[in-house]
């Protein structure tokens, strides 16, 4: 769950009023004060803020009554709702699993539903069923070779880790099998690591049309434009878009979160805001369309970032914020 101080801290800037560039570092830098100064700063900020919108006329060497303020801004996610995120079930289940292989996880890529299982870095396998064949995790060498699962035509690629990068030579390896169902839907099996292609053709062709329940879902939105579905999700990943996006073949589209260890992406570049979030460092980057992405660390171990693509989910610099506040990390 996101701490309570990252939420207090993003609802502070949502809410900001307009104010010079010069005060309102001031007012960010007393945050990382001491509490004495830090009350003593956003005091005389407020004092100054107050100064400046309730303006008083002068006339005859009397003061006038105060000028009444503007009505307050409207609320920059008025009309959002909380999002149905429906977690996807997934069409299979498997009847055996090669050992060592990790809990299962069920999700979803656009029209593509996932079964991934993951053990460390570099022990995986995952099955996937959509409406096109499923992509190949490593170019083949011109060995492919044809078998059959379920009495259904089928390829099989076994790429050794001498040609497939990120693996341990002589102990891992790639398998991959493509296959087609019945009704027309593909199905592709891939694995790396230590399960042998005996293993990988076994696990497949135990593989039964029977429902296997949805995973949780890896976080909590508390609010959303009106009408996004589930577009992406996976262990640590979810993205939500409008529904005509849930076709896309790629994922990642919408507004998605996602929490990942810290990394040379993670790194600033000048151009980006700095904020001040739970008493941590985070930025907000964007461009002439628009705000990007806000990230803010939540421990030394794991970076939340919100992605946003403008053209798909248009959103503002305070409504990527709210969405950020809203966001809960289960699990």
């Amino acid at each position: 769950m996101l701490e309570d101080d990252l939420r207090a801290t993003l609802r502070e800037h949502a809410a900001e009023p307009a104010m010079r560039p010069d005060l309102l570092d001031e007012v960010r830098g007393g945050i990382r004060r001491a509490n004495r100064r830090r009350v003593a700063v956003l005091g005389a900020a407020a004092l100054l803020v107050a100064a400046i919108a309730v303006p008083v006329a002068v006339t005859n060497g009397r003061a006038s009554a105060p000028v009444p303020l503007q009505s307050a801004p409207a609320d920059p996610i008025a009309g959002w709702e909380r999002p149905r995120v429906e977690p996807p079930t997934f069409p299979l289940t498997p009847g055996w699993t090669p050992s060592g292989v990790g809990a299962s996880r069920v999700g979803r890529a656009g029209p593509t539903l996932l079964l991934g299982y993951e053990r460390g870095p570099t022990e995986h396998v995952e099955v996937e069923v959509g409406p096109e064949p499923g992509s190949w995790w490593a170019e083949g060498d011109g060995s492919d070779r044809a078998t059959t699962v379920s009495g259904r035509p089928a390829k099989v690629r076994a790429v050794g880790a001498d040609v497939y990068q990120g693996m341990n030579p002589g102990e891992d390896q790639y398998v991959g099998i493509r296959w087609q169902l019945a009704d027309g839907r593909w199905v592709q099996v891939s694995s790396e690591g230590h399960s042998t292609e005996s293993d990988v053709l076994r696990f497949a062709r135990g593989l039964r049309l029977r429902t296997l329940p949805a995973s949780p879902v890896p976080f909590t939105v508390a609010a959303a434009p009106a009408g996004l579905v589930l577009q992406t999700m996976t262990k640590d990943y979810l993205c939500l878009a409008p529904p005509a996006l849930l076709a896309d073949p790629d994922g990642g589209r919408g507004i998605c979160v996602v929490v990942d260890a810290p990394a040379e992406h993670n790194r600033p570049a000048p151009e980006d805001e700095r904020l001040i979030v739970g008493g941590r460092r985070a930025t907000l980057s964007g461009n002439e369309d628009g705000p990007g992405s806000l990230t803010v660390p939540l421990d030394s171990r794991r970076v939340l970032t919100v992605y946003v693509k403008q053209e798909d989910v248009p959103v503002t610099r305070e409504q990527l914020i709210r969405f950020a506040e809203g966001i809960t990390v289960n699990g």
